[in-house]
C-alpha cells in the first residue's frame, strides 16, 4: 500500500511540473501592424495585451516589454518584444523581437 501511494505521489508531482508558463501568451506577429510615429502605447497594449514590464527611458520616453515562456517535457516556446515609445506615447522603434 505504501508503494502505491508513493507511485501516485510521484506521478502527481511529475504531472504538476510537466508544464509551466511565465507571463501571458501574445501574438508576436501583431508587431508587424505597428508603425513608428503612428502606433500609440494604448494601441500596442490592445494588440499585445498588458506589458510585463514598463520602464522610463532617459529622454522621457517609455520602454514596454512583453514576455512569455512556456515549457513542458515535450519542449517549449516563448517570445520577447521590447518597444520604445516617445514622451508623447508614440512608437519610436522595436528594441527587441525574439520568438522561440
Amino acid at each position: 500500500m505504501k508503494m502505491k501511494k508513493a507511485v501516485i505521489l510521484v506521478l502527481a508531482s511529475v504531472t504538476l511540473t510537466a508544464c509551466m508558463t511565465v507571463g501571458h501568451k501574445f501574438d508576436p506577429n501583431a508587431l508587424d501592424s505597428m508603425q513608428p510615429g503612428l502606433t500609440t502605447i494604448q494601441e500596442a497594449s490592445t494588440k499585445l495585451g498588458k506589458p510585463e514590464s514598463i520602464s522610463a527611458a532617459p529622454d522621457g520616453g517609455t520602454l514596454l516589454q512583453w514576455m512569455y515562456s512556456r515549457g513542458s517535457l515535450a519542449g517549449g516556446s516563448g517570445a520577447h518584444i521590447a518597444v520604445l515609445f516617445d514622451k508623447n506615447g508614440k512608437m519610436v522603434k522595436v528594441i527587441q523581437r525574439t520568438q522561440l
